[in-house]
């Protein structure tokens, strides 16, 4: 049974979660992706993830737009009215319910709500359970919340569209755009080619490999180092023995390209048009694109992937009864056409 605890005044009990959006990084994820991020790259997770910009924006575009429409239940086309769907005795709204599901789907590909039924097996209310306190057992296909087994009837497991969740499928490009990130704060704080320091004289510095010997080119590297991350890092100085070369050319666009690159692949990855991440195709001819074209492609493309796996999971008869659906109500976000012309006037 899953643990219970009193909803204020209800005949009826859900679990009581902390935040929507609590825990949202499970201990097993961390470990079993922990191969892509060693040393100073960190760890995969969720909030790392979250802090590449395209990603988190295209995250905010999905969970809006699809927490932002309200579920309806129906017989045909009459409206069964569910208070459930639309309201919560948990105090957190459904609005966050859906929001923090999609999270879950967008990451993890899976989520899980706890339900509370009346004796008559009608739901009474729901409420999103933290990917890290839920698990479902390879062997019997029992799903256990903080380790104890429930029964069906207390849960509502959503799988996502069968891709595995951005962390796995976007791993590498994630631990790209991390390298790419370093890479690009590294070269911001030093914006010139890669520096050597030729020593241009027979007497050679030391290296401190003998005992007691000064490392003499340790410390004139350190110091040349440390000076270049300076406010004055523009101008330096060198003894007359030691020239300055440097390799490479300087880049003004600071890995523009490759971090555009990345933006398109999450992109690809998020299905959230490119266009709204503020990516640009490579050697994209110029074409004119509206911002009802982009809400068009967004709306048929990108949405369904997310939207139409949690439709699917609602209408299910141990949700919705036979017969019935849950859907997305989307009336809201349907534009009104505008007359081609205005209408004529009066003189």
């Amino acid at each position: 049974m899953v643990e219970l605890a009193t909803s204020g005044s209800s005949s009826y009990t859900l679990p009581q979660l902390v935040s929507p959006l609590a825990g949202s990084t499970s201990q097993m994820s961390r470990l079993a992706w922990s191969e892509f991020y060693a040393g100073e790259i960190g760890e995969l997770s969720r909030e790392g993830a979250l802090q590449i910009p395209a990603i988190k924006k295209a995250r905010n575009i999905l969970v809006t737009s699809i927490a932002g429409a309200p579920l309806r239940q129906y017989r045909g086309e009459t409206e069964i009215e569910r208070d459930w769907l639309h309201n919560s005795a948990s105090g957190i709204s459904p609005w966050h319910r859906m929001a923090a599901t999609v999270d879950d789907l967008i990451f993890y590909d899976w989520a899980c709500w706890a339900v509370s039924r009346h004796s008559d097996g009608t739901i009474l209310d729901a409420l999103r359970i933290p990917y890290e306190r839920w698990a479902i057992d390879d062997l019997t296909g029992a799903v256990t919340v903080d380790g104890n087994v429930v029964s069906a009837e207390e849960v509502i497991v959503f799988p996502g569209a069968g891709d595995g969740g951005l962390l796995a499928t976007g791993a590498q490009t994630i631990k790209g755009y991390k390298a790419l990130e370093r890479a690009w704060i590294g070269r911001a704080q030093n914006p010139i080619p890669l520096v050597e320091l030729h020593q241009t004289t027979d007497d050679p510095l030391t290296d401190g490999d003998e005992q007691e010997e000064e490392d003499e080119i340790g410390r004139l590297v350190d110091e040349w180092a440390a000076a270049r991350l300076s406010p004055n890092g523009a101008v330096g100085y060198t003894p007359h023995n030691i020239e300055v070369k440097v390799h490479g050319n300087v880049s003004a666009d600071l890995f523009e390209q490759g971090r555009n690159a990345a933006v398109l692949d999450v992109a690809r990855t998020t299905g959230v048009p490119a266009s709204l991440l503020d990516g640009a195709q490579t050697n994209a001819s110029l074409t004119y694109v509206t911002t009802e074209g982009k809400r068009s492609e967004f709306d048929a493309l990108s949405l369904p992937q997310w939207r139409d796996p949690i439709e699917a999971r609602l209408s299910l008869d141990d949700v919705a009864p036979r017969g019935e659906v849950i859907r997305f109500d989307r009336r809201e976000d349907v534009a009104v056409a505008a007359d081609p012309v205005s209408a004529p006037l009066e003189d």
